[in-house]
C-alpha cells in the first residue's frame, strides 16, 4: 500500500478543492491520523476499514458521488478508520478549512443533528467491532441501540408515532435495569469488551431546539 502524497497546491487565504488521481492501493488516510480534509469519490471505490485486535475489520465501500473522511474533520478527532483505493480513482480533496467555512455556514439546528449523527456513527462503530463478551456486554449493546431509536423517534415528522416509539423504549430501557440487576447475580467472570463512553448520551441539542415544537429529547 503506499501513502497518497502530502498536497502540492500552494497554500493560500482561500483552500480550494483538488482533484487527486490515486493508483490502486493508495491510501487515502490512516486510522489514527487528523482529520485534515474530507473527500469526494468521483471515479472508482475506496474500502474503508480499521485494524481491531490485529485482524482488519471491512466497514464501508465507497461509491462515485459519496463523501468520505467528513468525521474526524467534523468533530477534529482522529481518524477512526483508514481508506484506501480498491481500484484506480479519482477523488475530490476539500481541505478542512473550507469545509469548516461551509459548515459553519449552515444553521444551526443542522450543525447540532450533524455533530449528533457524527456522534452516533462513532459510537456504532465502536460497538459492531467489538464482540460482546460478558453479559454487561450485551446489555450494553442493546442499550445502545434503544438510543439510536430514541434518537430516531425524535426526528419523525409523524410525532404521534415518534411518541409512542419513544414511550416503547422509556418500557424497554425499563426492562434493561431490571435484566442488569438479575444478571449481576449471575457472577458473570467474563471480560467486558465493551467500553461505555461517558459522552455517548450527549446529545447537546436542547439548547438549539430550544421549545420549538416542544420537541422530546
Amino acid at each position: 500500500m503506499n501513502d497518497m502524497p502530502p498536497s502540492s497546491a500552494v497554500t493560500t487565504t482561500e483552500p480550494k478543492l483538488e482533484k487527486l488521481a490515486l493508483a490502486a492501493g493508495t491510501v487515502v488516510f490512516r486510522q489514527g491520523s487528523p482529520g485534515d480534509a474530507a473527500y469526494i469519490l468521483d471515479k472508482g471505490k475506496i474500502t474503508i476499514f480499521q485494524q481491531v485486535e490485529g485482524q482488519r475489520v471491512e466497514l464501508d465501500s465507497i461509491r462515485p458521488g459519496e463523501i468520505f473522511g467528513e468525521m474526524a474533520v467534523i468533530d477534529k478527532s482522529e481518524r477512526m478508520a483508514t481508506a484506501i483505493a480498491a481500484m484506480d480513482c479519482v477523488v475530490t480533496r476539500i481541505p478542512e478549512p473550507l469545509f469548516a467555512r461551509k459548515l459553519d455556514g449552515t444553521d444551526k439546528f443542522v450543525r447540532a443533528l450533524v455533530s449528533m449523527f457524527i456522534k452516533n456513527i462513532r459510537g456504532s462503530h465502536r460497538i459492531f467491532v467489538r464482540r460482546p463478551r460478558s453479559f454487561r456486554d450485551n446489555v450494553k449493546m442493546i442499550r445502545h441501540f434503544a438510543t439510536n431509536i430514541r434518537r430516531y423517534s425524535v426526528l419523525l415528522e409523524d410525532r404521534k408515532l415518534g411518541g409512542e416509539m419513544h414511550a416503547l423504549v422509556d418500557q424497554l430501557e425499563e426492562k434493561l435495569s431490571q435484566l442488569a440487576e438479575v444478571g449481576s447475580r449471575a457472577n458473570d467472570k467474563r471480560h467486558d469488551h465493551i467500553v461505555e463512553d461517558a459522552d455517548s448520551s450527549q446529545v447537546g441539542m436542547k439548547a438549539v431546539l430550544g421549545t420549538e415544537g416542544r420537541r422530546v429529547l
